[in-house]
Formats: C-alpha cells, structure tokens, sequence
C-alpha cells in the first residue's frame, strides 16, 4: 500500500475542477462558507439565548413573554434570511460545478 495514491469516492473529472476552480468560484465558496456561518450562528443565538428563556418568565409575566416572543421572532427572521442566502449561494456553485463538468 505504501506509495499508492489515496482512494476516494469522487470521481476524478469532479478533483480536476476542483484543483482548477477560477477565483470567481473560489470567491462564491467563500461566500457560501460565510452564510452558512451566519446561518449557524443565528442558528446558536436562537437556540442558546432565546428559547431557554421562555421557561424563565414566571406565569403571569407578560412582559416578559412578549419580549421574548420579539426576540425569538427577530432571531428566526435572521435565522431565516440566513438559510436563503445560503441555499442560494450553495445552488449557484452547484450550477458552476455542474457546467465546469459538463453535466
């Protein structure tokens, strides 16, 4: 096995674009690298912050309750715009994949 090239399920034609990406695709990876670490972190503020917090008003608190409504409203508008951008940026680098193939 020594000296033998590494195995890998993809296909070679997919590593030879992927070794010759142009800067333009390069740059929209970096994009969808930079949503999707967007989308994660609302992701963590919705989860870790906000909805923690709806067991913490006490039962009569409406106050308390509608401010966390807003905010957990808030964080999933962001959560949401988020996850577009991504699912944009990750259709159009699979669409410049897929021409660089020939598919």
């Amino acid at each position: 096995m020594e000296g033998e090239p590494p195995t890998s399920t993809v296909p070679e034609p997919a590593w030879r674009v992927l070794r010759t990406l142009d800067p333009e695709v390069e740059a929209n990876i970096v994009s969808l690298a930079t949503c999707l670490a967007l989308a994660e972190q609302r992701f963590q503020i919705l989860f870790s912050d906000v909805l923690p917090r709806f067991g913490g008003a006490g039962p009569d608190d409406l106050s308390g309750e509608a401010d966390v409504l807003a905010d957990a409203h808030h964080a999933l508008t962001l959560l949401q715009e988020s996850l577009h951008a991504s699912s944009r940026r990750m259709l159009d680098v699979l669409d410049r994949v897929s021409r660089e193939l020939g598919e």
